[in-house]
Parts: C-alpha cells; structure tokens; sequence
C-alpha cells in the first residue's frame, strides 16, 4: 500500500503547480564532453593503504578519492571508464535471486543447508525452489518488517513477515531461482564480477535505499511514500553538472523508481527508447540511471523476473554493441530485498547505520573482471563513489568518502580478452498464469 501511495504521490506531483524544483533545468542543454581517445588499457593502483581509515569513518563529506582510497587525481583520470549506466531493478535478496549461483560460480558463499526461517506456527521453513517466475505476492518490505525479518542478525523472521503482509502462509520468501529459471542473470553474474557482500544501506524499502544512492544520505526518509529529500539535499547530479559531466535518467515507468516523485517532463528524464538510442549512437551521457516499469520489467512484485530478464538483456545488448563499449561498466543491482530471505546477517556501515539485506551487484564491462566474486562489505554509496572516483567529484556525505568505490572489480591491465562471450537466451515459460491485478 505505501507503495501505491508513493505512485499517487508522483501523479499528484506531476500535475501540481507547486511541484519541488530541483533546480537541475541546465541538464538539458549540457553536452557530454568527448571521451579522450588515447584512455585504454595500464591503469595499476597502488596497494590500499586506507582501508583501515575507511573502516573507521575516517574521511569526512568533500573529501576526494585521492584522499580516502589514495587514487589521486591523474591517476583516476587514466581509468578507461567514461560512461556508467546505473541499473538498479527492485526488492530481490542475493539468495533469492541467485540462491544457487554457488553451483556455477563456486566462490560465491552458498546458502547453508542448515538455513531455516521460522514459519507461522513455529515449525522451520526451509528454502525451495520458487514454482513460479511471477510470485504473487509482496510482502511488506518497510523498516518495522525488515527489522523483524532481520531478527536481530538471527535472518529468520521473513516467512513470519511475509505470512503476516500477505495472503499466503509466507514460505514463498524463502524461495529461490536457479540457472533453469533465469539462465541469462546468472550467466551475467558468473560471467562478469559479482559482489557477493553488497547490503542495502538501509534496513528500509525503496526510497531512502535509492537515496543513498544518489546523496549519500536517506536524506530523512525511512518509509517509502511518506516523504521526499529535500531538493536542497546536495545530490550526484548537482556534482557531476558542476563539473561539466552529464547524466541521464531513463525510464518507461516512474524515473528512480518514484523516488524523488520526478515524471517524464523532469530535466534530466527520458524514455529507455533514448538509453538504446544513445547507446546506438554513442551519444551516452557520462552517467546512466536506468528503471524498468513499475510490476512489468523492474522485477517488483508481482513482475515475471524472466520478463525483467529479457529487459536486462536488451540493454546490455545494445551497451556491448555500442561504440562505446570500450569506454562503458553497466553496474546492475537491486535497491532493496523486498522482504525476501536473505542467509546473510547485514553488517552496521561504518557511520553506526543500519544496513539491510544483501542484494545482487554484478559490473558488466570489458573491464570487469572475469568470473570474479568480491567479499568486500559495501553498499549502494560504493556505487556513488565509483561515480565520484571517476569524475573527480567530492564525497557527499560520510557512507561515500568511506567506501571502496568498487575497485577490485576492475582490471585495467593490457593483454586481456576484451571481446564480449556469446550468452544464453533469457528464460521462458516460468509464469504459466500470471497474478491478475491486485492479488496482492
């Protein structure tokens, strides 16, 4: 229900005379500036001496990379990434979505066979393979649900939540999907780098977890569509337009997922046609962020996830046949759980926040490493400071200037493969009778 309300929001804010100015109109009349044609391959980084720092909350908002990671600027201006498309899809955990990613890609932790959530009556449910692509269901997914799906780190009270929220005894949010059910997902995830300890930021839904994304901060919002940040908040955009870079949101649906209550007549916002299109052309701007339609091809339930699979494949397709492929990391990820298990206790940020659930993260690029699974503990403002690393912007706030900015799932070193692997067709057919409307 809050986010049917978050939806209302946006379509009374579209039509609102008093509507919030960003204050980002420029965007539209900016060009992206040309991508320096010697950038390729022999970009090596020091050992990271500042880890320990970061840990510790050491670096402060403004501070630059060259600071917390010790990458300085010259350095960062080498790296042979120019473009980054942020695709962020909604409320899938690692184990859900890639619960048996471990049979292909062994160096991702498995779910352990001891691993149970407690159901209704008290008996353990243990995980299952889903029996439908299209879950009818959506279990409440807000700060109380998730806090109690956490259960104080104990990761067993999402099938309690999910009985309690929806029309169904909840064993469905332990379920989990495998190569046979999505084999292009999990060829992307075994292919490229995957993150296996990337958490939500928040133990939330999906505005305040977007809003680390794009300020560092949940910017006062805890709840999904009860509020907005601010639109003084300092933001990602106002960063890269400051210093002469450009960014694109890209939607069919509700840009950002609603987020910020933007519609199609934003600065800034565009349909996916001119995503694919730029990617054609090679005409990207210097960053991407890229939302399916809400319940179709965002993965949201009650979306069939191999018709959000197909959706994915369309863009990376277009992103590896671009121009600019060369110069391109396409980071795809989810912005929260959506209250489906996950084994894994989430680790409190550096800042004493509360982080959710993990959720999948895979770097799609030439540069990626191949068939690599990184344990560093990060969240979506890893994300962030890859951006900032890249573009020489300061840190927002205290999650970014701490964070890892995602480096060691990259090799710029010459002689590798860079030529794009042949991948397997999305899956069909795992949605035999799609929920009607309103099942949930």
């Amino acid at each position: 229900m809050k986010r049917l309300a978050a939806l209302l929001l946006l379509a009374w804010a579209a039509c609102d005379p008093q509507k919030a100015n960003w204050g980002l109109d420029a965007i539209d009349g900016m060009t992206t500036p040309p991508d320096d044609p010697t950038l390729g391959c022999g970009v090596t980084f020091p050992a990271d001496s500042t880890a320990q720092k970061r840990a510790e909350c050491t670096f402060q908002p403004g501070a630059l990379a060259s600071q917390s990671l010790g990458v300085d600027a010259q350095l960062a201006a080498r790296i042979p990434i120019r473009h980054v498309i942020v695709l962020m899809k909604e409320n899938r955990s690692f184990d859900h979505l890639l619960g048996k990613l471990h049979d292909v890609q062994p160096d991702v932790e498995p779910i352990p066979a001891d691993y149970s959530n407690l159901g209704a009556g008290g008996a353990p449910v243990l995980p299952a393979h889903a029996t439908t692509t299209c879950i009818p269901f959506d279990p409440n997914h807000q700060s109380q649900s998730i806090a109690a799906c956490i259960d104080g780190g104990k990761m067993d009270g999402f099938v309690k939540n999910a009985a309690a929220t929806t029309a169904s005894d909840g064993s469905f949010a332990t379920s989990y999907y495998d190569a046979g059910d999505l084999p292009y997902d999990y060829w992307l995830a075994s292919t490229f780098a995957i993150a296996d300890r990337d958490f939500a930021p928040m133990a939330t839904g999906t505005f305040a977890n977007r809003n680390f994304l794009m300020f560092a901060t949940n910017a006062g919002v805890v709840d999904t569509g009860i509020l907005y940040a601010p639109p003084s908040t300092p933001s990602i955009f106002q960063e890269l337009m400051s210093a002469g870079f450009t960014w694109g949101a890209y939607s069919d649906g509700a840009p950002l997922s609603a987020s910020l209550g933007w519609s199609a007549t934003d600065p800034g916002v565009h349909p996916l046609s001119a995503l694919l299109d730029a990617l054609d052309h090679g005409t990207l701007p210097n960053v991407a962020f890229v939302d399916g339609i809400e319940n179709v091809d965002d993965d949201h339930p009650l979306a069939d996830v191999q018709h959000g699979e197909a959706w994915t494949k369309t863009i990376v397709d277009h992103a590896m046949a671009s121009p600019e492929w060369s110069r391109l990391a396409v980071l795809w990820t989810y912005d929260e759980c959506g209250a489906f298990a996950d084994h894994v206790p989430p680790p409190a940020a550096c800042d004493g926040g509360e982080r959710g659930p993990r959720v999948p993260l895979v770097a799609i690029s030439p540069w990626a490493k191949r068939h690599y699974v990184s344990h560093v503990v990060r969240d979506h403002t890893a994300i962030t400071r890859f951006v900032e690393l890249l573009f020489g912007l300061p840190a927002l706030g205290a999650r970014d200037a701490n964070s890892d900015a995602l480096l060691d799932l990259f090799d710029f070193s010459c002689g590798r493969d860079l030529s794009v692997p042949a991948a397997p067709s999305p899956g069909t057919g795992g949605c035999p009778n799609p929920p009607p409307p309103g099942a949930d």
